[in-house]
């Protein structure tokens, strides 16, 4: 399957990027089973995040932003992993929804919120409490969010219910080594759960960009650098198979919750 990496460089004008996101799956939807866009696609501000902003740009999942979305999704017969702020009731989500052929087939939201380095996104989303899957061209992925990269376990639950490839929205937010960190973070899930992992980050000034994609061996296959760009990268689910029996980390695993770990 061929996935499109839309690196968006998102502003604070949500009718902006939305335009600017309709014009790339017009671009990639034919050729792409998949299609997909960064962490904060629908809107980021010139400086500093702020509950305001968020909740003034927030809609439901079924508002127009989704809507269109998914409209120019049928057009083309593709799968769309489109981040939005989510506004359910009275609190926002930090969602990924997954569109299919013009339906909102399910979304996914951000459990693991990046309070960290300064930040906190606790102020302005809720916490999400479950993961899904789904599937595009007959292939399992899965999908978590951006600084949830540092959290192994929530992948390799993904991976264990029956993920081929994981696909990852992000915001990585710039700093001293920081481009580092992502990368790293990157291939290392890849190899450890031996699967590809697709991130596609966001080209706003605040973050580092720098989408790659890492196959099951943990090999990076694309990088797209800085600035706003479009990138292209083959998913072989035949190649995870070969990797997973080559290197049976998946089965050897060990459940070592029971496990005691005794200081000497």
């Amino acid at each position: 399957m061929r996935i499109g990496l839309v690196q968006l460089q998102a502003t604070p004008a949500k009718d902006v990027n939305l335009g600017k996101i309709l014009q790339h799956i017009d671009s990639l939807g034919s050729s792409c089973g998949l299609v997909v866009f960064p962490e904060y696609c629908m809107g980021y501000p010139s400086g500093k995040l702020t509950r305001e902003f968020v909740h003034e740009i927030a809609e439901p999942l079924n508002g127009g932003f989704v809507k269109r979305v998914a409209e120019k999704s049928k057009t083309h017969g593709s799968t769309v992993v489109l981040p939005i702020f989510e506004r359910d009731g009275e609190t926002v989500f930090n969602t990924s929804v997954i569109v299919t052929d013009g339906r909102v087939i399910g979304k996914y939201r951000k459990i693991h919120l990046f309070d960290a380095f300064g930040f906190r996104e606790s102020e302005f989303f809720g916490h999400g409490t479950e993961m899904v899957l789904f599937s595009a061209r007959g292939i399992t992925l899965g999908v978590i969010t951006c600084y949830e990269l540092r959290f192994p376990e929530l992948m390799r639950k993904q991976v264990l219910s029956g993920a081929r490839a994981v696909i990852v929205p992000a915001g990585w937010v710039r700093g001293s080594l920081k481009e580092e960190q992502w990368q790293t973070l990157l291939l290392a899930r890849a190899a450890e759960n031996t699967s590809y992992v697709v991130g596609v980050g966001n080209a706003h000034e605040a973050f580092i960009g720098r989408s790659m994609v890492a196959d099951p061996l943990g090999i990076k296959i694309l990088d797209l650098a800085h600035g706003e760009r479009v990138g292209y990268s083959e998913i072989d689910d035949a190649m995870v198979t070969q990797v997973r029996e080559r290197i049976p980390v998946l089965q050897q695993a060990l459940d070592m919750s029971g496990t005691p770990c005794r200081r000497l």
